[in-house]
């Protein structure tokens, strides 16, 4: 028994003349007669009474008939899926992201992917850098964003940003009306600061002390984001990366800061599993919101 011979049974029991039945399937007649007896002799019993030149279904061909459309339904969700799959529009993404990404870049981005592909369902975990890095290895996700470069056999690492960083100020800060913040205007302020072992915490140290300025570290955090809400309530100034600057605008005052202190992040994915379709759509889309959050 052939699917295509099921397919001409099922087309002449619904068109109910061979000739419609040929035209639905887009084969001759006569190629429909001949898979109708070739099912006939497969089964082993009558499908159709032949009498003054018309086929009328047997009753053991309602029988079967009842069999095959409910085979050809879930041939049909086969097929919706596999369109679905193609146009991006069902399968699932998971994404792993290092904070100053994934507390709101991230969502952001992933909601407006979500709206331009309905029936993708999303996962998004956030967690340090190197932990993430891991989950792109360990195939615990599709693709990762991280904050620091990283180095690993299993992973390709490409960076998505690059950027300088920025100063934030408390509203109304002294500094309001200056239009770029130098570290000579930061000289005995409050200062924020990303924790000791942070790259650019070591470069940001060393550019005040060449210059001889002394600032008053008042606190540390790793989060970029929970820099911005110490910053937002008073408690000292900081130079933080873009994005999460971008995001705390409105809450705080964002400044270009000279000379130039670049930061950046990086794209992971697994050099034994290439993306998904899905995910490098995602991943394409990423890079265009990347690019207009900083054009803007």
């Amino acid at each position: 028994m052939k699917i295509r011979q099921l397919e001409a049974f099922r087309a002449l029991i619904l068109r109910q003349t061979v000739t419609r039945a040929a035209d639905m399937l887009h084969i001759s007649q006569p190629a429909v007669t001949r898979l109708i007896n070739d099912l006939e002799a497969d089964v082993g019993f009558s499908l159709f009474d032949r009498s003054n030149g018309r086929l009328n279904p047997t009753p053991e061909a309602m029988v079967l008939f009842e069999e095959v459309e409910r085979s050809f339904a879930g041939i049909d969700r086969i097929a919706q899926t596999a369109e679905q799959i193609k146009s991006l529009r069902r399968g699932s993404l998971h994404i792993a992201g290092a904070p100053a990404l994934a507390l709101e870049f991230l969502p952001t981005t992933l909601t407006g992917f979500m709206r331009e592909h309905p029936g993708v369902s999303t996962t998004l975990l956030i967690h340090a850098s190197s932990i993430v890095v891991d989950m792109v290895v360990g195939r615990r996700c599709d693709v990762g964003f991280i904050a620091h470069p990283l180095t690993h056999a299993g992973a390709n690492v490409e960076t998505l940003h690059r950027a300088p960083m920025r100063c934030i100020l408390p509203l109304g800060h002294r500094l309001a009306d200056r239009d770029v913040i130098r570290p000579e205007d930061l000289r005995d302020e409050s200062f924020i600061s990303y924790p000791k072992e942070f790259d650019n915490r070591m470069y940001i140290d060393r550019l005040f002390a060449e210059r001889q300025i002394d600032r008053v570290m008042s606190a540390e955090s790793q989060l970029s984001a929970a820099i911005c809400v110490l910053v937002q309530h008073g408690a000292g100034v900081a130079i933080i990366d873009q994005v999460t600057a971008r995001y705390a605008a409105g809450r705080v005052l964002v400044k270009p800061f000279e000379p130039v202190v670049m930061s950046g992040f990086s794209l992971v994915t697994s050099t034994q599993h290439p993306p998904s379709r899905l995910a490098q759509a995602f991943v394409d889309y990423t890079k265009q919101r990347m690019v207009e959050l900083l054009a803007d």
